[in-house]
């Protein structure tokens, strides 16, 4: 959900009030371009200026709203957002509160309230105006509907959404595992399928199909996509990390690791994270704790914010558990998702392994409460009960 905020915050920049000027404006500027760098914390003090300086620009609060969702203060954006919904019948008010009922639905999702982001997606994509944030509302509307397990209404948003932009890649990939949950297997490689007929280097739906043809027990198919993969041009470091990948998914565990090498010799940074999972599978864990050390500190713009679950992961296996901690809190910051749902798992486990099964416990009721889908959860939370009765 990340990649729709930024167009958010564009588009804010946009419709700026000729107002907005001298201090407050340079406050502003300056809180934003820290905030699409992906530095929320280090923007938030310039928006409070903008704002004090200029307390009538509801770009200001837009602007400093989705900067506090990415900083994990869900509540204070939804308090930032509430002071600027306004009810005038003119363009710039409309498109203000266009972007107020999305940053309203982000922070909502990650609360856990997903019948309120459903609302707010549905007020939002009411107003006519700045359409090209449509597709993003739709894609927040639709993972609520996937925590809920309305399959049917996140597929019926999946494909509203392919209809109006068919290079909105990421809803091809939602609606291949929608498929899959709704039980129509061809459906979901289907999608795989003309996602990589629509963009053959999105290389995430290869390892995705990879993925459904195993589970349907289409072993051959799988394989001959994975040596597809291997037989990717060399040249580029990208695909030697692809290719590493592939040999990782074949548990050829010396060439994955050869391939991996030779992409990040190559620049490619993001391969450190997959020699990570290397080292993990083959229980290495001070290699892989090294390849995430490295790989977070290389990427602090953009990476998969998985590294600080699996950092911490490897941290409860060391019985370093204030480390894990620390590594579960610096992976929070960065706003929400899987890695963020998987972070809240690895929580859990954090408590049982330090044998705090009440904390443990109240941990996993709230988790279960913001992802009604992981149906795993509830073994948990049983097991958990187990220990506190002993």
């Amino acid at each position: 959900m990340e990649r729709g905020w930024k167009k958010a915050l564009l588009c804010a920049g946009a419709v700026l009030l000729l107002g907005g000027c001298g201090k407050a404006k340079e406050a502003y500027d300056k809180g934003m371009e820290l905030a699409k760098d992906g530095k929320y914390e280090k923007s938030l003090p310039y928006f409070e200026e903008a704002i004090k300086e200029s307390s009538e620009q509801a770009e200001y609060y837009i602007g400093y709203g989705m900067a506090l969702n990415y900083s994990g203060r869900y509540e204070d954006a939804k308090a930032e957002f509430d002071k600027v919904i306004q009810d005038k019948d003119n363009k710039i008010s409309k498109e203000n509160n266009k972007q107020v009922y999305y940053g309203l639905a982000i922070a909502e999702y990650n609360l856990g309230e997903y019948d309120n982001v459903i609302e707010c997606c549905e007020n939002a994509l009411s107003i006519e105006y700045l359409e090209d944030m449509d597709c993003d509302i739709l894609y927040t509307r639709m993972s609520s509907f996937c925590q809920k397990e309305e399959w049917a209404d996140a597929r019926k948003d999946c494909q509203e959404i392919i209809k109006k932009n068919k290079r909105y890649y990421d809803a091809y990939f939602s609606l291949a595992e929608i498929e899959q949950r709704l039980g129509n297997q061809d459906e979901a490689v289907n999608a795989y399928l003309t996602l990589i007929e629509e963009d053959k280097s999105y290389y995430d739906a290869y390892f995705g199909l990879y993925g459904q043809y195993l589970a349907s027990g289409r072993e051959e198919a799988a394989n001959e996509l994975l040596e597809q993969l291997t037989m990717l041009d060399t040249k580029e470091a990208e695909n030697m990390m692809v290719i590493g990948r592939a040999y990782l998914c074949r548990k050829e565990y010396d060439k994955a690791e050869e391939n991996l090498n030779l992409a990040y010799s190559g620049n490619c940074k993001e391969s450190k994270y997959y020699l990570g999972l290397l080292y993990m599978e083959e229980k290495e864990y001070e290699k892989a704790l090294e390849a995430f050390q490295t790989y977070v500190e290389e990427n602090k713009e953009d990476f998969h914010v998985e590294a600080y679950c699996q950092l911490a992961s490897i941290y409860i296996e060391q019985a370093e558990y204030e480390k894990a901690r620390g590594m579960i809190e610096k992976g929070m910051t960065y706003g929400s998702g899987s890695a963020v749902q998987d972070l809240k798992k690895t929580e859990v486990i954090l408590c049982e392994r330090q044998n705090n099964y009440q904390e443990a416990l109240s941990l996993a009721k709230e988790y279960r409460k913001l992802y009604p889908a992981d149906s795993g959860m509830k073994k948990e939370i049983s097991f958990i009960k187990t220990r506190l009765k002993k």
